[in-house]
């Protein structure tokens, strides 16, 4: 093989990782907003929020809650990150199964917003989902949460490539603190989940969709890190370039 064959190829790799990075970022991102515009969309109106997102597998929006995680889930499987670091593979094919695990193993009915009619609920179960099987979905749900605030605080502090310029150094360090924030983030979020559900009983009213809010903050901030970690491909689209020049 030719030398510039081998940097050609290095390339290509390199870009493929960042455009899977931005893929990850967007997919996470336009899961909450998906579910809910479309409930809306198919009339189911007020009964457009559930009190959770992965309440949203019973819905009208069931095959599309199902595919954002299954995209999500192969995205995950599929990048590899830096060929220098193998745990960031290995960490991000954990994020990917807990994604399959997550649509594999449904919660639990109980809880669902079901209008008068029934017409916004999509799918019936034959059986109903038991409390062991509601406990994977939320151990699998922890978990891929879990390799998110990884991400953000150990793997995304790190750089792609050794910065040796002031100018990139300073991008760099305001990259680290976007995650840092975007992890701590998911950390304060995934705690108010907890309190809602395990201290303080949520009631009538905003606190009654806790555990939908909170959850779509994690994975609002989970996506703002993976695009902040791809934005490099960003820098040949001309109106985002002019969006991340503080940072890239």
């Amino acid at each position: 093989m030719k030398k510039n064959d081998s940097i050609q190829g290095g390339y290509e790799e390199i870009i493929s990782y960042q455009k899977l990075r931005t893929f990850i970022g967007i997919t996470g991102i336009s899961l909450p907003v998906a579910v809910v515009l479309g409930c809306f969309l198919f009339g189911a109106a007020q009964y457009s929020w559930q009190i959770s997102i992965s309440h949203y597998y019973y819905s009208k929006m069931h095959i599309v809650f199902v595919c954002i995680l299954c995209v999500l889930g192969g995205f995950l499987i599929t990048y590899k990150g830096k060929q220098d670091n193998p745990w960031e593979s290995r960490m991000s094919n954990i994020a990917g199964f807990c994604a399959f695990g997550i649509v594999s193993f449904p919660t639990q009915f109980e809880g669902f917003r079901l209008n008068a009619e029934g017409t916004n609920q999509y799918i019936k179960l034959k059986e109903e989902v038991t409390k062991f099987w509601g406990g994977a979905h939320f151990l699998f749900a922890g978990a891929l949460f879990m390799c998110f605030i990884i991400f953000c605080l150990h793997f995304f502090q790190k750089p792609d490539a050794p910065y040796t310029q002031a100018d990139e150094i300073k991008k760099f360090n305001r990259r680290k603190r976007i995650y840092k924030i975007c992890g701590w983030a998911i950390i304060v979020s995934i705690a108010m989940i907890v309190l809602f559900n395990f201290v303080i009983p949520p009631v009538e009213g905003f606190f009654k969709y806790s555990t939908f809010i909170f959850e779509t903050t994690s994975l609002w901030a989970f996506g703002t890190a993976w695009l902040v970690k791809g934005s490099i491909i960003w820098k040949n689209i001309p109106v985002a370039k002019q969006i991340i020049k503080t940072i890239r």
